[in-house]
């Protein structure tokens, strides 16, 4: 048999055997085999001590000619060294050892550190089960799919299981930010109809931020949505995937079964063709650990252990600040949203969810209210109520309040505006109410009194002082600043007092006690008054 056709060591030796019992010498069987003579005598040395002394099965394969080998010599240094430095690298003992006179090649020195420095053996994972209603885990898992409107395109699946029932519950979506997060957890919560005592979680920074001496430091945004439910979140140590055991096989189930010689139209299709699997395949199967279907178990005991879903669900809107543009809309994901003119140039609160967009003043009052576009479109959703005239749209007027508001130089750079500029004056001041996006209105009013000195009535020449002496700063950045400024003035500053005020108080105290103690026992000589009419007046009830 040629020797490519030899599939194991065992046939091998077999081979050899034969031939060699059939009459073939050990230099022909060296050429056939493509092999050195040595090899094939200790082939036929093994066997044939085999076959004269026995050999013991177990042990047999763990037998190793010792050779001497020119580390010998160096191996108390190298001992000697790792009680020194236990993690030292190969290259770092070959250094030393040169020093030693060792002339050996990284390799031996290598296989030598696995004999003496033997890796520590990885701790068996246990699998634990939790009782009804006890907990859940929650998982990402990217997939690309190639849709038929769109193409290929790379969507998240999100999954979350009770760990007694196994039930899942998955979603798809393209984001992976914080508010989807909260938003999918409050579908699953609807979908199970209760929400478990506690969640594994892994360490996204949408849950942890970070460790800190061996505990984790939850966002304290997921902390105040996952106490409305009630719910304990459970950090996985790092580089521990295996704590989330149940979360991660259902991920292959979802892949082969669902994803699986399936072709999608688009989002909307693979997210409503997911629910139908869930009802119809998931739910029924049988799980290959607790040999009963998901659905099943959860009827029987799982869904009356879960806690109860609050009366009113935790309100999972993203809300934002930004700046009415100058042809009156303001812009999310890619999509603009129509808002009145008379709000040009206004800082607005814009407070999303996943079918709506709307729009508040700065009252707080709802100006505009739209359907949510697809993130990433490029599209643009107007309200023909919030539109009126060319003449009117582009002009001074809508945006004349909010320009003054800016302070008291506006309306004398105003006026020079409309000198200046009589047809545009109000394109000019619409682009100089946008830098409020970037920059605070108090320097846009100074920018604008330096601008008014040297008679420079321009957007551009307001945005180059801007530029020049002014610090950019971001919408949210000034929130928090303000923010933070408020809670300075209205928390009051605590004085450590000295003790010595403490052990005054403490005298104080005991001697008032010792005075009342002597007036209540002067009080039990007298005799209450009779009179009804002096008690209910409140006199004499010492």
């Amino acid at each position: 048999m040629p020797p490519q056709f030899i599939s194991n060591r065992e046939e091998y030796e077999n081979l050899v055997i034969s031939m060699k019992a059939g009459g073939w010498s050990i230099r022909a069987l060296a050429r056939h085999f493509k092999v050195g003579r040595n090899s094939i005598r200790r082939i036929l040395r093994k066997v044939e001590l085999n076959r004269e002394h026995g050999h013991d099965k177990l042990t047999s394969e763990q037998k190793k000619i010792n050779r001497s080998s020119k580390l010998d010599a160096y191996v108390p240094k190298m001992k000697e060294l790792l009680e020194k430095y236990p993690k030292i690298t190969g290259v770092r003992m070959l250094e030393k050892l040169k020093d030693e006179g060792c002339r050996g090649s990284i390799t031996i020195i290598k296989e030598r550190l696995r004999v003496l420095r033997p890796r520590p053996k990885r701790e068996p994972i246990v699998r634990f089960e939790t009782d009804p209603g006890v907990q859940g885990q929650f998982d990402w898992s990217p997939y690309t799919i190639d849709f038929k409107k769109g193409g290929k395109t790379k969507i998240l699946c999100f999954s979350y299981i009770l760990g007694f029932s196994r039930r899942q519950y998955i979603d798809f979506t393209t984001h992976r930010d914080f508010f989807t997060l909260i938003r999918r957890h409050v579908d699953t919560f609807q979908y199970f109809g209760g929400v478990p005592l506690q969640c594994l979680y892994d360490n996204e920074k949408t849950v942890v931020l970070r460790w800190e001496a061996g505990h984790p430091v939850f966002n304290p945004a997921f902390i105040a949505f996952i106490t409305h439910y009630q719910c304990k979140p459970i950090a996985c140590r790092p580089r521990r995937p295996e704590t989330k055991g149940k979360i991660e096989a259902p991920f292959q189930y979802v892949e082969n079964n669902f994803l699986n010689a399936r072709t999608f139209i688009d989002m909307e299709d693979v997210r409503s063709r997911s629910k139908y699997w869930l009802t119809n395949t998931s739910d029924p199967h049988i799980h290959d650990t607790t040999k009963r279907p998901p659905f099943e178990l959860f009827t029987e005991r799982e869904r009356d252990a879960l806690q109860a879903l609050p009366i009113h669900p935790y309100d999972t809107s993203q809300v934002i600040l930004r700046v009415c543009s100058g042809d009156g809309f303001v812009e999310f994901e890619a999509n603009k949203y129509s808002v009145p003119y008379d709000h040009i140039g206004d800082i607005l609160a814009v407070k999303v969810t996943d079918y709506e967009v709307l729009v508040y003043n700065p009252f707080l009052t709802l100006i505009a209210q739209h359907p949510r576009i697809p993130d990433g479109t490029s599209a643009m959703h107007e309200d023909p109520a919030h539109r009126y005239s060319k003449s009117i749209r582009y002009g001074l007027e809508p945006v004349r309040e909010s320009f003054l508001r800016l302070g008291a130089a506006a309306e004398q750079f105003i006026k020079g505006l409309k000198d200046l500029h009589p047809r545009n004056c109000g394109f000019h001041a619409r682009l100089i109410l946008q830098l409020k996006e970037h920059y605070n209105a108090e320097d846009i009013e100074k920018a604008c009194a330096h601008a008014l000195r040297y008679h420079a009535f321009d957007a551009d020449a307001v945005a180059r002082i801007l530029k020049a002496r002014a610090v950019p700063r971001t919408l949210e950045a000034i929130r928090n600043k303000k923010a933070g400024a408020m809670l300075e003035k209205i928390l009051p500053i605590i004085n450590q007092r000295p003790l010595e005020e403490y052990g005054q108080l403490f005298e104080k105290e005991k001697e008032k006690d010792n005075d009342n103690d002597q007036l209540s026992d002067q009080g039990q000589d007298k005799e209450p008054p009779e009179d009804p009419q002096t008690l209910s007046n409140g006199e004499g009830t010492g």
